[in-house]
C-alpha cells in the first residue's frame, strides 16, 4: 500500500496489484465537500437604513454622482438604475393592464342598475 499526496493537500491510499500493474483506492482521508444549498444563483442584499431612497435623485452626469434628494447621501449609480428599472417595468406592466381593463369596458353597452336591476345603456360621454 502506498500513500501519496493529490497536489490539493489530500492523502489518497493506494493499493497496487503486481498481476496487471493497476492502482486502486482504497481510502480517502481528504475532508469532505460541504453540501451545497439550493438557492437562486443571484441574491439580492436587503438594507433597511433611515432612508428608503425613494423621493428623488439628483444625478451630476460630469462626476458620475447619484444623491438621494432626501438624505443627501451618495448612493450607487447602479442600485439607482435598478431602482428606476424596476419601477418602470411596474408602470408598463400597469399600464398594460390598464388598456386590456379599457379595451373590455370599450365593449360593453349595457350593465345592471344598482337600484331596479334591470339592463341600462352605458353613458360615453
Amino acid at each position: 500500500m502506498t500513500t501519496i499526496d493529490d497536489g490539493n493537500g489530500f492523502d489518497v491510499t493506494l493499493a497496487t496489484c503486481k498481476a496487471d500493474a493497476q492502482a486502486t483506492v482504497l481510502a480517502f482521508t481528504g475532508k469532505k465537500k460541504p453540501e451545497v444549498e439550493e438557492s437562486p444563483y443571484l441574491k439580492r442584499v436587503l438594507y433597511k437604513p433611515g432612508c428608503q431612497h425613494d423621493r428623488g435623485f439628483e444625478i451630476d452626469e460630469k462626476l458620475g454622482e447619484v444623491e438621494c434628494m432626501a438624505c443627501r447621501e451618495k448612493l450607487n449609480p447602479m442600485w439607482v438604475l435598478s431602482q428606476l428599472a424596476r419601477i418602470e417595468t411596474r408602470w408598463h406592466q400597469q399600464h398594460a393592464q390598464y388598456q386590456l381593463e379599457l379595451a373590455r369596458l370599450a365593449e360593453r353597452s349595457r350593465t345592471k342598475c344598482r337600484h331596479c336591476g334591470e339592463m341600462t345603456p352605458i353613458s360615453r360621454g
